[in-house]
Formats: structure tokens, C-alpha cells, sequence
């Protein structure tokens, strides 16, 4: 038995022996075959390749042979074939592009030499492509440049060429040698090992090669993430299903101030959220964890969602802000969720920052407007004494010589009363809102009543003030004297205050026609240094110390100058030389204009708030019937002012210091009207107001201000009064008020326009003038849908009243375009009652849908929308 076992083994081992032999004869001679056939493929790819690189190194020498004498023959043509010569650049382009770029050109740009021909020939390629491109015509105007270029990018593409198959064939040698080397070193390895190992080699071949495979996909991504974590500037935490931490980076550690080993199997929520969140995530979590594991449930608002903002708390108790991006993956210990944490506590304190510095600026503009208001008051206060008792005057009982006096300073008054309005012109300007007359004048009779008018500071300062001859056509301009006037004093004023004993000249060209007229301010004062020369024309601006010891001034004049002339359409500047004298300069056109003509205001209403009264009107006015009026006047001068022109005019006054008394005498008598003035000590016109309304919803209340700023009058309105009389008053503007006052005329918030309508029609034709009906149409009706929106979203939350106030401001603005001045104005003061958090804005809100509907049935009225339509109110 154990013979024949012995020899059954014996017999088993030979086979097995001879079976491994002729296996392993049958492996090598099957490895040196192939080793053979590696080699001739090789071989035979490597002469490829190397046809292949040079057959390419000749054409890209051929395309630009091709480009050269296409562009020869271009430069030689009477009419150039560009399109062919462009075919050829792209062409050539390509072929250059696939040398710079083509991984089997490589070893070419390691060489030097062939590195510069190339970068030569890029720089050649980057010049003229974006000519070739452009469509001006400057490729064709170039034409002999670029043959000249091409010729010598063909010279560099032939030396690449020579030397670039040179080295290819060099490199292909070497690598079919290095090839041939190792294939018979691997040959003999192969022969020596595969005895020992073919049968091991068999059978774990397969399994080997998966193991591997899985184990460097593994090591890949483990590095990676790895590298990830580690150096990530975010906090980066992975929890398992149950909220156990499997991962915490080196930027957790900091941010929350656990070590990473303590980290570690805690339970996220429990670790890092603070109290107040920690039950309604465990709920979220519990949720999750008994819902079907391809259902988020509850948790779907945070996973795979960016930015989520939560808080989050420090090992020390402190909470502070994070943003998290939660996103959920597997892992081979199953489903994990991975964050992605950021500190956002510098981020909002910078938001805070801004948000200070929106309202600091914001507040800082409403103080502007305060001030602005207050010293119109200040100074309108006097000249309304002034004016309004030279009003008084009965001219036809006075001598020649005390009328002309009498015209001199009403003239004189009302001078002052604009310039006193032009302070205010800044906050217009930068609004964009002055109103701009184009009427005919006598520019020569403007500029000889400005230096009559300037002759005696003039000469008070030892000065001479002459105006050159003027040119005929000046006689007859057209533009807005006025404004003019204002430049032209301010310039003609600095000339005196900066000049003593010296000449200051007027002179007016109109070379080119009334189209560029330029007028000159010429003196020969102290001059400006060259580099103050560009910052005159800023507000506040006082060149020089020494100026400032001897003349006074806000530092506004030029500024306020620059502005006009450039809402006049001309341009400014000026000329000097420190010691030398100065020139100041406009020009602007003077030309009949027919579309400005056309476009005239009819009457520039004080303050641009549409609720006053235009004291300098020149229509006549029709008296009103006798009424009984309440007078409320600090201002004993004003109050006097006032009872003479309405007693003239057959009205019964009765009059009240004081804001107390005026709500007493309201209360106790039956008036037809009552002139409230706003600014009065003890109780002002505004609270005055308020303790009428109490008791008496009826009786008109105008109010007299000095305040002529648009929110001001908005405010008086907003307060209960019906309408604003903007001192100086005059008979004209008194007798009109009283006229819209009447008795029976009711006036509410909305009616801040004297004509009774919701809409400004001289706006809204300016408006169809210039854009057609049926964009309009498109126009209002997605003016329409924003303002179906915006009402929506009413009343305003609390917490959004600074977003309320920029949408009611967006809307305002929509609405004053198409000319609904109901509505624009009540938008505007919801607007500034949102930015003050005033608890008085509810009412404001409330008028908004009904004024929204009756505007839209006025554009229904005039055709301008469908009745019916989507959205419509």
C-alpha cells in the first residue's frame, strides 16, 4: 500500500512536474513572443509617430509659407483677399496653437532655441489676431506690416521644423533602445520567476489584482480627505446616524474649543448646539432615524442645503453665529453626515457696521434737510416782514422819486428772496429737480444791470467795472435769466471781494453762433495757485486762509454756479495765477430751443413740494368773498403783514400769538379758514394743528412756513393741514390759497396738488410726448403688478420697515413718472415714516389701496390701461 502510494506520489509528483514544466515552457515561450511583438509594435509605432511629427513640423512650415505669400499677395492687390488671408492665419494659428500646446511636442519646447521660435511666433500669433479680427479696418491698413511679420514667423517656423525633427529623431532612438533594454531585462526576470512562482502567481493572480485596484482607490481617497480636513479653514464635522462625531478637523478644534480626541463618539448636538436648539434637533433626529433611510424627513430643511445660519456654542458657554452646509454621504460603516461650519461673527458685526453707517448717513442727509429748512426760515423770516409791508405801499400816493425808491427795493427784495432760495437750489440740484426756464432776454441789458447793480462794491474796494462791446445777436438769446443772473452775480462778486484797487471786465463772445455763447468774469485780484485751481468749484470750499480773514462766505457760490451751468447744459472752469488776476469762464448755448419752448413750466410751486403757493405769480388773481379767518402768528411784524392784506382784501382777522391761543380761539369761534404758522414757541404749528383736528375735521388750515422743502410741506400735510403757503407772502398767493379754501371746498391728506386731481396731467403729456402710447401702456402695466405686489404685502412687519421704506421710495419714484401725484406724495411719506419707525404710519398705509384705485381708474379714464385688467386694483 505504501509503495504504491509512494509511487502513485512519485508518479503524481512527475506528472505534476512535467505539467508545471510544460506550463511553465508554455509561459515563456508565450512571454518571449510576446515580448517580440511588443518590440515590432513598438518599433513600428515609434517610426509613426516620429512620420506623423515630422509630416506635421512640414506642413506647419508649408502653412506658413502659405500665410506669407498670401499676405504678399494681399499687400500686391488692388482689392486684398482678406477672407483668403485670414483662412490662412487661422490656419497657421491652429497649427502653432497644437505646437504650444500638444503634450507630443514637449520635449521641442525644453529646447531652448525652439522655445524662443515658438514664443517668437506666439507673440506674432497674440498681435495680429485681435486686428485680423476686428471689423474697423485696421487689418487691411496694416497689411504691409503684417507681410513683413509673417515672413519672419516663417523664418522661425523653419528653424523649429529643422531642429524639431532632429530632436525627435534623437528622442525616438534613445527610446527605442531604453525600450529594447528593459523588454529583455523583464524577459530574463520572467524566465527566472515565473518557475517559482507561476502556480502562486495563477491562482492569487486575479484576487491580487481586485485587492489592489480597491486598496489604491481606498489610500487615494483617504489621503485626500485627509489633506482636506486638515487644512481646511472651516470647521469640518462628520457624524454618524445618530449624531456621534467621527471626524473633527483642527479648525473645530479652534472654533469650539474641544480637543479632537474628547470630540470624538460625543454626540454633535449635545457638544456644540446651545440649549435652546439642542430638543428641536434631537426631534428632527429621531424623526430621521425612523424614516425610511432614502426619506430626509424633517431633516431636509439642513441637508445638502448651503448657508443654513444657526448658533452655536463655545466649550466656555459663549454662543455666538455660524453658517452651516450639512450634506449627507456613505461610508462603509454606513450613512454619515458631513458639516461644513463657518465663524460668521466678524461677517455680521461688518454687516452691523454697515448697517450704522447706512443710518448714520441717512440720518445725516435728514439733518442736512433740517438745517437747510431752519435758515430758510431764519432768513425768510425778516424778508417777509420786509416784503410784505412794502406790499403796504400805495404807489399812486407817492412822488416819482419815492416810487422809483420803493421799485429799487422791492427789486432789490426779491433778489435777496432768490438768493436766499439758493441755498436750497444744492439740495435741487443734486436732485435733479430744479425747474429750468428757456425764455427770450436781452443778455447785454442783464449783464449792463449787473455791473450798475455791482458798481458801488465795486468802487467801495477801489475797483473799475466795465463791460466790452458786445456782439448785436446778443440782444435776442434765449435760456433761464435768472439763473444766469444768479451764476453771473456770484462770479462778478467773487471778482470784488478778491480785488482791490484793480479792473474787473465783463466780456461776452458768440463766435460759433448763439449755439456756444461764452461769457468771461475777468480780474486782476489775488489769483488762485494752480493746485487749488481744480477744487474751487466744491461745496464749502475757501481757497486761502488769508481770504478767509478778510471775506467772509460759506464757500458755496461756486459750487452751487458749477451746478446751474451745468443743469443749464454748458460747461465752467476757470483760469488764474497766483498774484496775477483770474478768469472765470461759462459756456453754454443760447439758441432758440422749440422742444425746451414747448416743455416750459408754467410755474415753479415753492419747494417742488406741489403743495404751495408760487409767490411771485403774475396772473390775476380773483378776489375771494369776505371770509372769517383765524390768524396764528408769533411774528408781530408778519402778523401785521398778513391783517393788512387780508383786510384789504375785505376779511375778517382775528389773531393769535401763539400756538396756544390759536387752538383756544379755533375752538371757541367759527372761522372759514385758518393761516397757521409752524414755527412759533410754546406749542408749535404742528401740535396746534393736532389739537384742532381733536375737535374740528372741517375747518381749513393753511399753513404759512418759511420751511420750503419738499418733506416739510409733505409733513405739514401728513399732520392734518390742508395746504402750504411759503412765506414771503404776497397778495397774489394769499388771495389764491383763500380762493382753494373757500367754504365747501373739503381737503384731505391726499390732496396735495391745488387742482383737485389725482394726476398731473402736464406731466403725464410731457410723458406720452416722449414715449409712445403703447409702451406706455406696457409701462403701466408693470407698474401695475408691482403695485398689486406691493400692496399685498401690507400692513409692513415691523422688523421690515427699512425694506418697506425703500420699495414705498421705488414706488413713489414710478408713480411721480407717470404724474400720480396722490400717490407718489403719500407713497414718499410712507416712506419717511418707516425710516423713523413712526408709530403714525398706519394711517399713511391705510390710504394706500383707495388712492392706488381712484389713480387707476384715471388711467382707465384716459385709455392708458384695459378695463379689465390683471392685477387691477
Amino acid at each position: 500500500m505504501s509503495t504504491w502510494a509512494d509511487s502513485d506520489t512519485g508518479e503524481t509528483g512527475k506528472m505534476r512536474r512535467g505539467l508545471t514544466a510544460v506550463i511553465v515552457i508554455l509561459f515563456i515561450t508565450i512571454i518571449l513572443l510576446l515580448v517580440m511583438d511588443v518590440r515590432r509594435q513598438l518599433e513600428r509605432l515609434a517610426y509613426a509617430t516620429s512620420d506623423n511629427v515630422q509630416w506635421f513640423l512640414a506642413q506647419s512650415e508649408s502653412e506658413a509659407l502659405s500665410l506669407e505669400l498670401a499676405a504678399q499677395k494681399a499687400l500686391n492687390s488692388e482689392t486684398p483677399d482678406l477672407a483668403n488671408l485670414k483662412t490662412r492665419f487661422d490656419i497657421f494659428y491652429s497649427r502653432v496653437d497644437t505646437l504650444q500646446s500638444g503634450p507630443t511636442f514637449a520635449p521641442l519646447r525644453e529646447k531652448e532655441r525652439i522655445r524662443q521660435n515658438i514664443l517668437y511666433i506666439g507673440k506674432f500669433l497674440t498681435k495680429w489676431v485681435a486686428i485680423i479680427d476686428a471689423q474697423d479696418g485696421s487689418f487691411e491698413n496694416s497689411l504691409e506690416e503684417f507681410a513683413r511679420d509673417a515672413s519672419l514667423a516663417r523664418t522661425a517656423n523653419r528653424q523649429i521644423a529643422l531642429s524639431g525633427i532632429k530632436v525627435f529623431s534623437e528622442i525616438r532612438d534613445a527610446q527605442r533602445a531604453s525600450i529594447s533594454q528593459t523588454l529583455t531585462r523583464i524577459a530574463i526576470l520572467t524566465i527566472a520567476l515565473v518557475t517559482v512562482l507561476i502556480i502562486v502567481v495563477l491562482a492569487m493572480f486575479r484576487l491580487a489584482q481586485i485587492r489592489e485596484q480597491d486598496a489604491q482607490t481606498n489610500l487615494e481617497i483617504s489621503e485626500r480627505m485627509e489633506a482636506i480636513i486638515a487644512t481646511s479653514l472651516d470647521a469640518i464635522v462628520v457624524t454618524n446616524r445618530d449624531g456621534e462625531i467621527v471626524e473633527y478637523n483642527g479648525a473645530a478644534e479652534r472654533m469650539f474649543g474641544y480637543p479632537r480626541d474628547v470630540a470624538l463618539s460625543q454626540n454633535f448636538v449635545d457638544l456644540i448646539l446651545p440649549e435652546p436648539l439642542r430638543e428641536n434637533l434631537w426631534t428632527q433626529l429621531m424623526q430621521f432615524k425612523a424614516a425610511n433611510q432614502q426619506n430626509l424627513g424633517t431633516l431636509s430643511s439642513l441637508v445638502n442645503l448651503d448657508n443654513v445660519k444657526l448658533e452655536a456654542q463655545h466649550q466656555d458657554g459663549q454662543a455666538f453665529p455660524i453658517e452651516l452646509a450639512l450634506a449627507r454621504t456613505h461610508s462603509r460603516d454606513g450613512e454619515i453626515f458631513v458639516g461644513f461650519i463657518r465663524d460668521i461673527s466678524t461677517r455680521l458685526r461688518a454687516e452691523e457696521a454697515m448697517r450704522d453707517a447706512r443710518d448714520r448717513a441717512i440720518a445725516g442727509e435728514k439733518h442736512k434737510a433740517d438745517l437747510l429748512a431752519v435758515m430758510s426760515h431764519e432768513m425768510r423770516t425778516p424778508l417777509n416782514g420786509m416784503l410784505g409791508t412794502m406790499e403796504l405801499f400805495e404807489p399812486d400816493k407817492m412822488n416819482d422819486e419815492h416810487r422809483h425808491y420803493l421799485g429799487v427795493m422791492q427789486k432789490s427784495g426779491q433778489i435777496l428772496l432768490r438768493h436766499v432760495n439758493d441755498v436750497l437750489d444744492v439740495s435741487r440740484l443734486d436732485a435733479g429737480k430744479m425747474n429750468l426756464r428757456h425764455e427770450a432776454f436781452d443778455l447785454v441789458e442783464l449783464l449792463e444791470e449787473l455791473i450798475e447793480g455791482q458798481n458801488g462794491r465795486a468802487k467801495a474796494r477801489g475797483n473799475m467795472l466795465t463791460l466790452s462791446p458786445m456782439h448785436p445777436a446778443l440782444h435776442e438769446v434765449h435760456g433761464d435769466p435768472d439763473r444766469l443772473r444768479q451764476i453771473l452775480l456770484n462770479l462778478l462778486g467773487n471778482a470784488i471781494k478778491f480785488t482791490e484797487n484793480g479792473e474787473i471786465t465783463i466780456e461776452a463772445d458768440c463766435q460759433n453762433g448763439l449755439d456756444e455763447v461764452e461769457i468771461r468774469v475777468i480780474d486782476t485780484g489775488l489769483g488762485i495757485s494752480q493746485e487749488d485751481l481744480d477744487r474751487v468749484f466744491g461745496d464749502f470750499v475757501t481757497i486761502d486762509s488769508s481770504y478767509a480773514r478778510s471775506n467772509t462766505g460759506t464757500g458755496l457760490g461756486l459750487g452751487i454756479s458749477h451746478r446751474l451751468v451745468t443743469a443749464l447744459g454748458g460747461d465752467m472752469g476757470a483760469e488764474s495765477e497766483l498774484g496775477e488776476g483770474s478768469v472765470f469762464w461759462l459756456r453754454l448755448s443760447l439758441a432758440y430751443d422749440a422742444e425746451k419752448m414747448e416743455k416750459q413750466p408754467i410755474a415753479d410751486v415753492a419747494g417742488d413740494a406741489g403743495a404751495g403757493f408760487d409767490p411771485e405769480a403774475e396772473q390775476n388773481t380773483a378776489l375771494p368773498a369776505p371770509m372769517q379767518v383765524l390768524l396764528v402768528e408769533d411774528n408781530p411784524v408778519n402778523r401785521m403783514v398778513a391783517r393788512k392784506l387780508l383786510e384789504r382784501d375785505g376779511h375778517t382777522v382775528t389773531e393769535a400769538e401763539d400756538g396756544l391761543i390759536g387752538v383756544e380761539k379755533a375752538l371757541q369761534g367759527e372761522f372759514d379758514v385758518i393761516l397757521m404758522d409752524i414755527s412759533m414757541p410754546g406749542m408749535d404749528g404742528l401740535t396746534a394743528t393736532g389739537e384742532i383736528r381733536k375737535q374740528d375735521q372741517d375747518t381749513p388750515i393753511i399753513a404759512t412756513t418759511a420751511h420750503a422743502l419738499p418733506t416739510e410741506a409733505a409733513r405739514f400735510i401728513g399732520a392734518g393741514m390742508n395746504a402750504v403757503l411759503i412765506k414771503p407772502m404776497t397778495k397774489t398767493a394769499l388771495r389764491q390759497a383763500l380762493l382753494n379754501c373757500r367754504a365747501g371746498q373739503k381737503f384731505t391728506l391726499s390732496d396735495l396738488n391745488f387742482d383737485q386731481s389725482l394726476l398731473n396731467t402736464t406731466v403725464l403729456d410731457e410723458f406720452l410726448d416722449e414715449i409712445p402710447k403703447a409702451q406706455v401702456r406696457n409701462l403701466l402695466t408693470k407698474f401695475t403688478e408691482e403695485m398689486t405686489a406691493f400692496l399685498a404685502d401690507l400692513p409692513p412687519h415691523k422688523k421690515r420697515l427699512d425694506a418697506f421704506a425703500a420699495e414705498a421710495h421705488r414706488m413713489a419714484g414710478s408713480a411721480g413718472v407717470f404724474g400720480a401725484n396722490r400717490l407718489n406724495i403719500l407713497l414718499r411719506t410712507c416712506q419717511e415714516e418707516a425710516l423713523k419707525g413712526s408709530r403714525s404710519l398706519p394711517p399713511y398705509v391705510e390710504q394706500l389701496p383707495d388712492t392706488w384705485a381712484a389713480t387707476y381708474a384715471e388711467f382707465e379714464k384716459l385709455g392708458l390701461v384695459s378695463a379689465p385688467a390683471e392685477g387691477k386694483p
